[in-house]
């Protein structure tokens, strides 16, 4: 079971809600990602804490439990910008805990 605070080991994608634009996966980079629950934006960590290792879940994460009101409009000039307004849709294959 995936505690608070946990190191997951997943696979994902992510898209924005309003167009389905995917914006990062890790299935594209060929690679899982690691990284503790509470190293990602909140709702993203939170759809996994109480889920198992082998559980595939979708969350849709709210802009106030992305990445606020100013979005992750860190460059302009990068495409893949998320505003403070989009709404996230995940799915996340949770492949190991620790």
């Amino acid at each position: 079971v995936v505690k608070d605070g946990a190191t997951v080991t997943v696979h994902y994608v992510g898209a924005l809600w309003k167009d389905g634009k995917v914006f990062d996966s890790s299935w594209t980079r060929g690679a899982p990602a690691t990284f503790p629950t509470t190293g990602v934006v909140a709702g993203f960590g939170k759809a996994m804490v109480g889920q198992t290792v082998g559980s595939q879940v979708v969350a849709v994460i709210p802009p106030a439990e992305g990445y606020g009101p100013d979005g992750n409009q860190t460059d302009p000039s990068t495409p893949d910008q998320i505003s403070g307004t989009d709404t996230m849709v995940f799915v996340i294959d949770i492949l190991a805990v620790s």
